[in-house]
């Protein structure tokens, strides 16, 4: 692989097309072959991981048949136990009889013990327990220690609880401490239980029959498949205790992993989680016992393990693929090499035979005939630049002139002398005269040349002039306010009229014929760029798709909107001073428009 690589590297010093094209052809298949053999492995691993979850549910399956048909005996042990007429004649007593009465009873209870201890594998003990306070086990309570407080115990507590529906119920894990310490096999050591009511005549319940699994063969019927040399199967309770684990000290231990809440949400299924500080894939079913779940849990390791040996196939495989294809890539390259190399002898003859384009040859490849065609190609391009650049020329001479024409609109005039001839017959000469002042500045300034740049103040007071004229004829509604926290800005040259329009559109579409009250605000402020312009109004503003339609005017003009204003000052901006700076518009609706103006500074 090294000795490619380097042969590769001296390849490339000299850079041609073909070898361009033999180095990036022998990449690309590289990549493609990386890719399919990283694909293939995943798939392997897939398929391998499907069959650990359908074996470890066959094993699961099995186990959980066993489980049950035990459970189910136990069931029907304690069934018998709890339905027995003596076991309810000595617990429907308030407190627990007297010793006579208690062996006239005892008797029959002692012959279903007896068939339970014989037939039952699966049961260690069993626990009769009255509210009265009576208790007894298989052993008629020679194994049990007689001053312990059965009563005072959770799980004893539990089992008296009330409970809808099947009586026969799991306790979980508990200690039993209740032996006398010379029963070695069970004294202290945790069991699990499961228990069955006993009930009185009104349905009441006056006690329950208990029995205590033995854990060590419930854990035999837990056997491994070929996947699990490290994997383990377990049951959990409805609180998430481990009951049955190969490992004891895992007994009692509450499972907390990540994705333990899908456990009890779904009938069955398997995810992948952390658990014991490494990976696992864990699988999970449902048993007969409600709320009890038997979970496997198999590294992830022992399943990528599986897949080692296709890896290494896989690697010899794409050495040998690499190999055929710098063989193939080789051949490629040599036969587009010698025509293009015939190609680049035809255009060293250009200009030394007048030769304006290469003629067409018959060459091996069509695509090498076509190269000939690049001259006129290459002057068709000059010659397209050649028109933009005069069409370019042409706009801004066209723009310019807009500016001219729109500077003083006869609309605009005439309604002004309507004003004013208004303001006469009033008697208002004072505001006449202003009127005529105004009229008079603009007409002044509107006779200078277009394309000059003027300086900041002189825009502003022909923007004050306009909107003393528009102002009074919105009956002195409209509130004109500047903000110019920099007066050093002033002096700054802006493009004639770049202003005036702005605030002509605020008012005809901001405000219209509505003669309510309204604001127009003028704020100048320094930016990174240069100087940033702010022109609002209180009017009616736009919606979003309104602004959106607004915006994509700005740049393709839509004479039948009338935006042909803003188009004609951000057309102005950028073939002034670049794409850099322009116009930007914010609305909203029935709240105002904002028009921001971005310039350089020019001192």
């Amino acid at each position: 692989m090294n000795r490619i690589l380097r042969f590769l590297r001296r390849f490339m010093l000299q850079k041609t097309i073909y070898r361009t094209f033999l180095v990036y052809y022998l990449l690309g298949n590289l990549l493609l072959l990386v890719l399919l053999g990283m694909l293939s492995i995943r798939d392997s691993t897939r398929m391998i991981t499907e069959e650990v979850i359908r074996s470890s549910n066959k094993v699961m399956e099995q186990a959980a048949q066993g489980l049950s048909f035990n459970l189910e005996e136990t069931k029907r042990s304690l069934l018998v136990l709890a339905s027995n007429q003596s076991v309810g004649a000595i617990m429907r007593h308030a407190e627990v009889p007297d010793m006579a009465y208690l062996l006239q009873h005892e008797r029959n209870i002692s012959e279903i013990t007896q068939s339970i201890n014989t037939y039952q594998s699966l049961i260690s003990d069993v626990l009769i327990l009255g509210k009265n306070g009576y208790v007894n086990n298989l052993n008629g309570r020679s194994s049990l220690w007689w001053e312990y407080s059965f009563g005072a115990q959770p799980w004893a507590q539990e089992s008296f609880q009330p409970r809808q529906g099947d009586y026969f119920f799991s306790l979980g894990i508990h200690h039993q401490d209740y032996y006398l310490s010379s029963d070695i096999s069970r004294y202290g050591r945790p069991t699990l239980s499961v228990a069955m009511q006993v009930k009185g005549f009104r349905r009441e319940v006056i006690g329950s029959v208990i029995a205590n699994l033995d854990l060590q063969k419930v854990n035999s019927m837990f056997e491994r498949n070929n996947y699990q040399n490290r994997g383990s199967i377990f049951l959990i309770d409805e609180n998430r205790r481990i009951i049955v684990h190969q490992n004891n000290e895992e007994i009692g231990q509450i499972m907390d992993i990540a994705g333990i809440d899908e456990i009890y949400e779904q009938k069955s299924g398997n995810f992948r989680t952390p658990l014991y500080g490494e990976e696992h894939l864990i699988i999970y079913q449902p048993t007969a016992v409600e709320g009890w779940m038997m979970i496997s849990a198999v590294p992830m390791s022992e399943i990528t393990s599986q897949s080692a040996p296709l890896k290494s196939n896989l690697a010899r495989i794409l050495y040998l693929c690499l190999i055929l294809n710098v063989l193939i890539s080789l051949a490629v390259t040599f036969r587009i090499s010698r025509p293009m190399q015939g190609l680049l002898k035809t255009l060293d003859k250009i200009g030394t035979d007048d030769m304006l384009y290469i003629r067409d040859k018959n060459y091996q490849y069509h695509e090498i005939n076509q190269i000939g065609m690049k001259f006129k190609e290459l002057m068709d391009r000059i010659d397209l630049l050649i028109q933009q650049n005069y069409l370019t020329q042409i706009a801004l001479k066209e723009e310019e002139l807009k500016a001219l024409q729109a500077q003083i609109n006869p609309h605009f005039l005439f309604n002004t002398l309507q004003l004013l001839q208004t303001e006469i017959v009033c008697g208002n000469i004072e505001s006449s005269n202003h009127i005529v002042l105004s009229l008079s500045h603009m007409f002044r300034y509107s006779m200078r040349q277009s394309g000059e740049l003027v300086e900041l103040r002189t825009e502003l007071e022909h923007v004050r002039n306009y909107l003393y004229i528009m102002n009074k004829k919105y009956d002195d509604r409209l509130q004109v306010d500047e903000y110019i926290p920099d007066q050093r800005v002033l002096p700054c040259r802006i493009p004639k009229l770049l202003l005036q329009p702005v605030v002509e559109n605020c008012i005809r579409h901001g405000f219209g014929e509505d003669r309510r009250e309204g604001a127009i605000r003028i704020s100048v402020t320094t930016v990174r760029r240069g100087l940033l312009i702010a022109i609002s109004d209180s009017g009616k503003g736009m919606d979003a798709d309104e602004l959106k339609r607004l915006r994509r005017q700005l740049d393709k003009p839509d004479e039948k909107n009338g935006n042909i204003g803003l188009y004609n000052i951000n057309h102005r901006i950028k073939l002034n001073f670049g794409q850099d700076f322009g116009i930007r518009v914010r609305s909203t609706k029935n709240a105002g428009t904002c028009v921001y103006l971005v310039v350089p500074r020019i001192e």
